[in-house]
């Protein structure tokens, strides 16, 4: 397989389930391409229950766990949760620090991260300690150390950061719009996988997350002529910039 354009994308989620719906045919085809994939979950997803809501909350977590590293095992990626509190995310050292560990773990070449302009603060936070985390792991004077590992040397430049859509497409101004006709299917059966948040957010919204990854995928797609396309917004801001000699069409 030829060495691919980009080595390592890191996906940033606010909850298990938004890569799903929102960039997850894009990380398909990274895959095909032999690309390195992380997919990194700021919070642990505790309060997605809204169809029982008496579930104890570390249950709630430990189920969407399980959903969500079975969906990265099916696409080949790693699975990472940094544990926050689900809808108190808030923005401090230790999660910057941890997931500008994540990055330089992974050789992050891009970071695909939420919009700052999506639905509620975990998404706008998720995206600024994105942001942030990307900057710090290519500072060499930050010393980076997780637990019972040595120090992670910093990145030789921050990686390139892309936003993806949000829920559903509102107040989101797209820069770039990737193919995913060839990869709807498998993005919805995956999406499948979460099966909790299937039956919550039908019984909150009336649609589920199939049903969103259609409806948005359809419309992004009829926008760049095409059948389905996933929708993103350059971060265009230094050093986040990177010349590509090709994205994924």
């Amino acid at each position: 397989m030829p060495h691919p354009r980009i080595a390592s994308v890191v996906a940033v989620e606010p909850h298990p389930d938004d890569v799903e719906i929102l960039c997850l045919g894009t990380l398909l085809k990274l895959k095909q391409e032999g690309t390195r994939l992380t997919i990194v979950c700021v919070t642990n997803g505790d309060k997605g229950s809204g169809n029982q809501p008496d579930l104890p909350y570390p249950e709630v977590a430990a189920m969407r766990f399980r959903e969500a590293s079975s969906v990265a095992a099916a696409l080949g990626a790693e699975f990472i949760n940094l544990g926050a509190e689900d809808e108190y995310l808030y923005d401090t050292p230790e999660l910057r620090n941890a997931l500008a560990a994540v990055f330089r773990r992974a050789k992050a070449d891009v970071v695909l991260a939420p919009s700052p302009h999506c639905y509620q603060t975990d998404h706008t936070i998720a995206s600024e300690i994105a942001f942030q985390a990307a900057h710090l792991s290519a500072l060499p004077q930050l010393r980076i150390t997780p637990p019972a590992l040595p120090a992670l040397p910093a990145l030789p430049s921050a990686p390139a950061m892309y936003y993806y859509d949000t829920l559903p497409g509102l107040d989101f101004e797209p820069s770039f719009y990737v193919d995913i006709s060839g990869q709807m299917a498998r993005k919805q059966e995956l999406a499948r996988m979460h099966t909790s948040q299937m039956a919550s957010m039908k019984s909150q919204s009336d649609w589920d997350l199939v049903e969103a990854i259609e409806v948005l995928g359809r419309m992004r797609g009829l926008q760049s002529g095409t059948r389905y396309a996933e929708a993103f917004r350059l971060c265009a801001r230094y050093p986040r910039l990177k010349a590509w000699t090709q994205f994924p069409a």
